[in-house]
């Protein structure tokens, strides 16, 4: 009986009992063998059989493309077995190439854990986005992506309060979704209340679903925030009076904060000045803004090229490496996969997403340090 791994279907190259799926899976068992069949020659020839198997590399084949919004669309996507799942709320690397060079963006899960053998992502339309245009753009059922494992700690508290706040904007809807589905099939049995601030309402991601799931549980309730003057009345924004009137009862919640960057510091500025701080998790979906206008021209040197190069103020260690020749490693660009992580051995940096200011020997995120004096690297 033929073993199908992914629940794909048989191909042309699979003849009678001979299955190269399942012989893959014997042979790695096998340390011996696998480093013999590592090679780049192996490599080529299990792409030529099927580009979603590998032996290294994490792909997945897209099953579905879902239109969800004018200018959304969510890729369903089925792994090959180097994919290990995820919790949600965190995301996964998309490496694409784009004119003979590879891009790579992350884009956080919008299913829940348990989605079974696929999962899916939700990508926004971006004005200049060169990646999330050429997906929407090119990549059609049947495509095969390569991808990077899933990170970050934008994850649901270990301990889950019995209320729980999720607020949203624009395409910071997806980690949340993930989360939502999470919770709902586990049966949480603690009040949920999303609000989700969109443009309109032909900007809800997830609209329709969102509204049957409210139905669906009486624990949930979703309220949508639209921005545009509808109707004659005023466009509605986050505020301090809008928060209070909408949920009442916020302040005893455990809050979980994704959108915009002009959206998410007017909740945390709130939040701040109300002393709730540390029952607030967010994660940001655009570059972070810098949390102070006190940085400085600095110095980095980098040790093992024994080479200096000049940060300007407020700019970002990794914006100041790339502006100046160099390639160093990154993901999200918003301080979310860790990806551009480097080791400094002298200097100080300043988290543009903290604001908090660290010296000394670390280990820092390239994309979200500001250099306040002159810094030693090591990357």
């Amino acid at each position: 009986m033929q073993t199908q791994i992914h629940n794909q279907p048989a191909t042309s190259r699979t003849v009678g009992r001979f299955n190269p799926q399942a012989l893959l899976g014997r042979v790695l068992d096998n340390r011996v063998a696998e480093t013999i069949i590592e090679q780049p020659v192996m490599s080529y020839y299990l792409q030529d059989l099927n580009p979603l198997w590998s032996l290294k590399e994490l792909r997945a084949r897209v099953v579905e493309v879902i239109d969800e919004t004018h200018d959304a669309k969510t890729f369903v996507l089925r792994p090959n077995w180097r994919w290990s799942g995820f919790v949600a709320g965190q995301n996964v690397g998309v490496n694409v190439e784009i004119d003979g060079v590879t891009q790579r963006r992350r884009y956080s899960m919008s299913c829940g854990e348990a989605s079974g053998k696929t999962f899916q992502i939700t990508v926004k339309r971006v004005a200049g986005g060169r990646v999330s245009n050429w997906l929407h753009d090119n990549v059609q059922a049947g495509d095969v992506l390569d991808l990077s494992p899933p990170a970050g700690d934008f994850v649901l508290p270990a301990q889950l309060p019995g209320k729980l706040l999720m607020l949203g904007g624009g395409s910071g809807i997806t980690p949340l979704m993930s989360q939502l589905e999470t919770l709902l099939d586990a049966d949480y049995a603690g009040d949920i209340q999303l609000l989700y601030f969109v443009r309109s309402p032909a900007d809800r991601i997830f609209g329709e679903y969102l509204d049957l799931l409210a139905d669906e549980h009486p624990n949930l309730r979703v309220q949508w925030c639209f921005e545009d003057d509808r109707k004659g009345g005023k466009p509605e924004r986050f505020s301090a009076r809008q928060i209070a009137r909408r949920v009442p009862d916020y302040q005893e919640r455990q809050a979980l904060l994704c959108g915009p960057a002009g959206f998410m510091e007017a909740v945390r500025e709130h939040w701040a000045a109300k002393g709730l701080s540390e029952r607030l998790q967010f994660e940001y979906f655009g570059t972070p803004p810098v949390a102070t206008a006190d940085g400085v021209e600095a110095q980095v040197s980098l040790s093992r090229k024994t080479r200096d190069l000049t940060a300007a103020p407020n700019q970002s260690l990794l914006e100041a490496l790339e502006n100046a020749g160099e390639t160093p490693v990154y993901g999200c660009r918003m301080g979310i996969c860790h990806e551009c992580k480097c080791h400094k051995s002298s200097g100080s940096v300043r988290n543009v997403l903290t604001g908090e200011v660290s010296s000394g020997d670390e280990d820092i995120q390239l994309c979200v340090s500001v250099a306040v004096s002159d810094v030693t690297l090591t990357y």
